[in-house]
């Protein structure tokens, strides 16, 4: 199974520096694949605003983040930019020519403020003879040698009325027919005026679908209509997702969510949309009777056989194949002997969050967050109790230490109720006992069982496995613990510091002062020669042994 790719690095949440939301953001100076195309955010701001972000080349990748919203916003701005430059552009280079048969040139001009028709001057050639004549009637009338009688000269004058009549109606003609032209060129500019500004009609938005939606689909799809199992886990505890009821047996597990019906999932979880941990022991389909085994096969049977829309996506669940002894890893086949084990190594494949000092993979990005701490803290570092003085690793150990011993705070609550106890071990027999868990851990090497999982894994790791990391550097000897060293090194040191505060007697151990205490309380063995009392039998039988030599216990009993 192969880890999928993504085009460009996501952080979820993120601190988008455009909006001021906690959202999943992109960074602002990587190169991202958007419909075929690359686009860095940085440089579009610099396009279309002309502004220069700074912070773009620090080391803190929170200080360059920008979310969806913002850059849907921003690729707007940049289409509606380039959409006024071309309008702009055309405006500009604009112009029309419309030539008329008498060589007469109509231009127009385009202003981006107002439009104008300049036509320009129609000029017809003049009749030199019809001008020549009107003189010299003019003349001849005043004073020539030659006078014509009225009746010849209205004659004459008649012909030339009519032509000049004729000449002005052609005129106006030609007038009416370029006014006429200029109003029809007129209204087509500023028709195209109008649509040159009018932005281009807007194609249909499909809705927007994340990468979430889809994996939240894909993964709803796969449990409404196969056999896999859904759950979620407490370390190595199994909880039903529909119920919360726990099972410590992945059997019992899976025939219990077979009682539920699959398509409530949906509804469940449709907010919550984190990766979810499903048990493929069992796939099938539950549309028809195809058997199938394989997680990939099945999404392509859905899709070819019943026709169900599944996106191209990979890795929307996180797979395992629940069995009650060892657990086996479905990509890499390696074996754990817990769940929590196993979980912790799945995030190598799966994992999506990333160490860059050390390449640890996690889950999510507050675990990731935890570990870098590790990193930064200081080594030898030890947070100590300001009340005892007692060491320790994490803050949250000292936390644990003031609460249950100094301040006498029970932190240990119970999932299905308001009860809270000190202890992981009392809590666990709170639900065996008022909640009726099923709670039962054998020891595989001997015949001893426990009810809770912590306290099987210790003996195990304490009385088979021999796991004894803490070493004397006296006499070489290896202890589970560092307190059990502690107290062994008094034996070197020669140190009493537990003292009895009745009689004074003091010793090197916390649990030696404890049996001594029960001497002044409760004695259960008694001498029968002195009536010395103790609390223990090998205690009686090392007195009799000292003070009362030749004797043994059967003769004293009798």
């Amino acid at each position: 199974m192969s880890v999928p790719k993504r085009k460009g690095p996501v952080f979820d949440p993120g601190l988008c520096r455009c909006c001021g939301s906690i959202k999943k953001c992109r960074l602002l100076n990587v190169e991202y694949d958007f419909q075929g195309q690359k686009e860095m955010y940085a440089d579009m701001f610099m396009d279309c605003f002309g502004l220069m972000l700074s912070h773009l080349d620090g080391t803190v990748e929170s200080e360059r983040l920008i979310c969806a919203t913002c850059v849907t916003r921003l690729r707007d701005a940049c289409d509606f930019r380039k959409q006024v430059l071309l309008c702009e552009d055309r405006l500009l280079q604009a112009s029309i020519h419309v030539h008329q048969p008498s060589d007469t040139l109509v231009e127009i001009e385009l202003n981006p403020r107002d439009v104008k028709v300049e036509v320009e001057r129609i000029d017809y050639p003049q009749d030199n003879n019809f001008m020549d004549s009107e003189t010299n009637d003019d003349h001849d009338a005043d004073g020539g040698d030659d006078h014509l009688s009225s009746v010849e000269v209205k004659k004459e004058m008649q012909p030339r009325k009519e032509e000049r009549k004729r000449k002005k109606e052609s005129e106006r003609e030609v007038e009416r027919r370029v006014r006429s032209l200029g109003n029809k060129l007129r209204s087509m500019l500023e028709k195209d005026a109008k649509s040159a500004y009018a932005p281009p009609p807007k194609k249909p938005r499909q809705p927007c679908i994340d990468q979430e939606d889809k994996e939240f689909h894909n993964r709803a799809t796969i449990i409404e209509n196969s056999y896999v199992c859904p759950f979620e886990s407490s370390y190595s505890d199994y909880h039903c997702v529909y119920c919360r009821e726990l099972f410590l047996d992945p059997t019992l597990l899976r025939e219990h969510t077979l009682t539920h019906d699959p398509k409530t999932y949906k509804d469940l979880f449709r907010i919550n949309k984190k990766m979810p941990q499903i048990d493929i022991l069992r796939i099938d389909c539950r549309l028809c009777e195809e058997k199938i085994q394989d997680l990939d096969t099945f999404k392509n049977h859905l899709a070819t056989t019943h026709g169900k829309h599944l996106f191209k996506i990979q890795n929307e669940v996180l797979q395992f194949k629940l069995t009650d002894n060892h657990l086996t890893c479905v990509v890499c086949s390696e074996t754990f002997g817990y769940f929590h084990a196993l979980k912790s190594h799945m995030a190598i494949h799966y994992g999506s969050c990333i160490c860059d000092i050390c390449g640890a993979h996690y889950f999510q990005e507050r675990r990731l967050a935890e570990h870098l701490k590790r990193h930064s803290r200081k080594p030898g570092i030890k947070y100590t109790c300001k009340e005892c003085g007692k060491e320790f690793k994490s803050k949250n150990g000292r936390y644990l230490h003031v609460a249950t011993v100094h301040k006498n705070e029970a932190t240990y609550q119970c999932g299905k109720c308001e009860a809270v106890f000190f202890t992981y071990a009392l809590r666990c027999r709170h639900r065996i006992e008022v909640h009726g868990e099923k709670r039962q851990f054998a020891c595989d090497h001997c015949d001893r069982s426990y009810d809770n999982r912590k306290s099987w894994r210790e003996h195990n790791r304490r009385a088979h496995l021999k796991v004894s990391k803490h070493k004397c550097d006296i006499c070489d000897r290896m202890f589970y613990l560092p307190c059990q060293l502690k107290e062994h090194m008094t034996t070197h040191t020669g140190e009493r510091n537990f003292r009895c505060e009745y009689c004074g007697k003091s010793y090197p151990r916390l649990r030696a002062l404890r049996l001594h205490m029960k001497s002044h309380s409760d004695n259960k063995y008694r001498c029968g020669i002195c009536d010395a009392t103790f609390t223990q039998n090998v205690s009686l039988r090392n007195h009799v042994k000292k003070q009362h030599q030749g004797l043994d216990m059967e003769s004293l009993n009798n």
